[in-house]
């Protein structure tokens, strides 16, 4: 896990807001993104060199895995040595797909969005199979052929991957500490880049060049300019009293406990099945709406303790997210988003001034993408939280 200073996390902010400003020049963006990158590398060398120089005479491979070093692959040593010869990434030289599925494995681990998402690595054009049979054994004639079934109860979809384009700054000096430290100066680097950007796209993504987010009507019309539209509210929760807690809980738990199985590409056979998900259920809500959720769950005890409690979902299932609209809620169960991830296409210099010396902008291009399951992975709910409503 990167360790961001002040400098990195306010030059982060600012690179975002000057993205999102749709009179920003080509310029502005540019500084900003600058400003970001350079912060990156300069916490991601500080870091690697201070861990480098603790543990450069450390051979127990137990001891180093344990700080976070891991054991290269042969293919990632031979990598990584061939980009410390040639004092560079080159363009033609090909990535172990192994990076990548480890650069996802430390960013689900750090991001409490990501973990509830399945990566998968892939390539190009992926086909996704979800099994909706409740086993793996099916009572029936001797003999019958089963293969009708199967097909009606396996749904194969097929995803295009989308370029990512992920930015990162690395010094001559870091290029001569060896395989396992520019291995693991590229996976601070690369998993920083881009873990906000997939946990906010796993939220409001349109659909349209870019991964479907859990506000989206999976079932809607893609508008060409706009993408996927909104799903409508499925209620509104207030939280007003204790009462009233357990009952609008309890409809949510009860809402998504119901989903629809598709049989075939005809609507009409759809059927509505019921489903388990205790301990599964997730809420999604940005960061000033977890606050007034959690004044009202949070009581104090005979004892004088304060103990916050929500009737069937845990505290460690409401999730904090700035992507998500001010007074709305996401109910999401876990494991029900498909993200794919595959190793780069191209990866080249970038050809621009930056403020750390003796130093190369790579842009390094990866092949991703990512939907819901279904349009019943995640119902989005108003909340009606005015500070004027009692417990």
């Amino acid at each position: 896990m990167l360790k961001i200073t002040d400098k990195t996390a306010d030059a982060k902010k600012v690179f975002n807001a000057m993205s999102a400003k749709e009179d920003a020049t080509p310029e502005e963006i540019n500084a900003s993104l600058e400003a970001y990158v350079t912060a990156i590398a300069e916490d991601a060398g500080k870091q690697v060199r201070a861990e480098y120089e603790e543990l450069k005479n450390v051979t127990d491979n137990q001891i180093l895995q344990a700080r976070g070093i891991p054991v290269l692959t042969a293919e990632e040593t031979k990598f990584y040595n061939e980009v410390s010869k040639e004092g560079g990434f080159d363009s033609d030289l090909t990535w172990p797909e192994t990076i990548f599925e480890r650069i996802f494995e430390d960013i689900q681990k750090e991001h409490p969005i990501l973990k509830l998402v399945n990566f998968t690595p892939t390539v190009g054009l992926t086909k996704t199979i979800r099994s909706r049979r409740k086993g793996v054994a099916v009572f029936g004639p001797l003999h019958k052929d089963i293969e009708g079934q199967l097909d009606a109860e396996f749904g194969v979809s097929e995803t295009t991957q989308l370029a990512l384009t992920a930015f990162f700054l690395i010094s001559k000096d870091t290029l001569t500490l060896g395989a396992r430290w520019i291995n693991r100066y590229v996976r601070l680097c690369l998993g920083e880049a881009v873990k906000d950007v997939w946990a906010e796209k796993i939220i409001t993504g349109s659909g349209k060049n870019e991964p479907v987010g859990l506000l989206k009507n999976t079932e809607g019309a893609l508008d060409p300019t706009t993408g996927l539209p909104d799903k409508d509210a499925a209620g509104t929760l207030t939280f007003k009293d204790s009462d009233t807690i357990i009952t609008e809980m309890g409809d949510l738990m009860g809402k998504m406990s119901r989903h629809v199985k598709k049989i075939g590409d005809d609507d009409d056979n759809d059927e509505e099945v019921s489903r388990k998900i205790k301990g599964k259920v997730n809420l999604i809500i940005n960061p000033v709406n977890y606050w007034k959720i959690m004044t009202r769950i949070t009581t104090q005890n005979a004892n004088g303790a304060f103990v916050t409690n929500l009737p069937f979902i845990p505290e460690d299932r409401i999730i904090e997210s700035e992507d998500v609209p001010d007074n709305k809620l996401i109910a999401f169960v876990s494991g029900e988003y498909d993200a794919t991830q595959s190793q780069p296409q191209k990866i080249y210099e970038y050809h621009e001034t930056f403020a750390m010396k003796r130093a190369v902008l790579y842009a390094i291009d990866m092949l991703g993408n990512g939907e819901p399951a279904d349009n019943y992975s995640a119902q989005v709910y108003d909340l009606d939280l005015d500070d004027s409503s009692g417990k």
